[in-house]
């Protein structure tokens, strides 16, 4: 029993760390997005983004950022290390009202409230879990992978994403539904592939299965595709439509994979997963009304702009049409 106790005391410290860098690395990478946005409006002289100085700074930020994700994979579990990618977007409210120079709104705060609030409830879940194991063998992992369970959902989410893809249909959801799907088998690639390097520091090899490499080409094949088609829903819908959106379904596609998978919440009492969904849409909400207003003034602006010009046009003209 002592043995147990010790074991599972570890696998909290693990998860606490974890977590602790996963909140250090998500606000790397919103600041970063603050940084870059820095770059692009103080060049005015058109020059390549890539010459810029503080561009490659932002960029620094993510990279940062993203490796202590991968990290975090490691050492705790994707429903607890998912959710808190909402920091990243929370962070830029102060970075934008200090550096900046934007508005604070009430939506801002309200935002911000909420996705501490429900970050907070996720983490504490974290101190009721009597599971072991945050790390799993290359023979454990394949036992996992080949349940019927897990199968149906690889599958359907493969055929799901190829059928979007294949469509070629231009909508938000088409694209938020191809990274979402894809985004949750990255994740779960990600744990398996950190676990396995884990392990292998610790001295024993995981690398002489050929699983480890079968797994690798996933990573990347969904990595790539996420990225292209986020990038894609961003440039034609904008932020305020697509990262609530985006942030809700990829978080619920991740935390059921690894559910279904590593069996994340197997060992959490009803209450415990009660608090989990409870902070989970308590932190949607969060992302919802940070992003939506951030989006709604870039949107004001675009506006005023596109009046102001058809007004320019209209008195230049034989109509003088009123279009204001």
């Amino acid at each position: 029993p002592s043995q147990g106790r010790r074991r599972v005391s570890g696998t909290m410290k693990s998860s606490f760390l974890g977590v602790l860098i996963a909140l250090v690395g998500n606000s790397l990478i919103g600041t970063s997005f603050s940084v870059m946005k820095i770059a692009h409006e103080r060049n005015t002289g058109g020059k390549n983004y890539l010459t810029i100085p503080m561009w490659w700074a932002g960029t620094s930020l993510m990279v940062l950022g993203e490796l202590g994700n991968l990290v975090a994979y490691s050492l705790a579990k994707p429903s607890l290390i998912s959710p808190l990618g909402a920091i990243s977007v929370v962070v830029n409210v102060p970075f934008a009202y200090f550096i900046l120079g934007e508005k604070l709104s009430f939506r801002n705060i309200l935002g911000c409230i909420l996705c501490i609030l429900g970050g907070y409830g996720i983490v504490g879940v974290v101190a009721n879990n009597t599971s072991e194991h945050e790390t799993v063998t290359v023979e454990q992992f394949e036992k996992m992978a080949f349940r019927p369970t897990f199968m149906v959902f690889f599958t359907i989410s493969v055929m799901e994403s190829i059928d979007l893809i294949w469509s070629r249909r231009k909508t938000v959801m088409t694209y938020i539904w191809i990274c979402s799907l894809l985004g949750g088998l990255t994740v779960l690639s990600i744990k398996a592939v950190t676990s396995f390097m884990v392990i292998t520091f610790q001295g024993s090899n995981q690398f002489g299965n050929l699983l480890p490499f079968a797994i690798f080409p996933i990573l990347a094949l969904t990595l790539v595709l996420q990225v292209h088609f986020l990038n894609k829903a961003i440039a034609d819908y904008g932020t305020g439509e697509v990262v609530p959106t985006y942030y809700v379904i990829f978080t619920s596609c991740a935390v059921l994979g690894s559910a279904i998978l590593y069996g994340d919440l197997t060992d959490s009492s009803k209450e415990n997963i009660l608090v989990f969904l409870l902070s989970f849409i308590a932190t949607s909400a969060g992302v919802y009304l940070v992003a939506n207003q951030r989006e709604g003034k870039i949107n004001i602006h675009r506006t005023s702009g596109e009046q102001h010009i058809r007004s320019i046009e209209a008195s230049d003209g034989d109509d003088q049409e009123t279009l204001l």
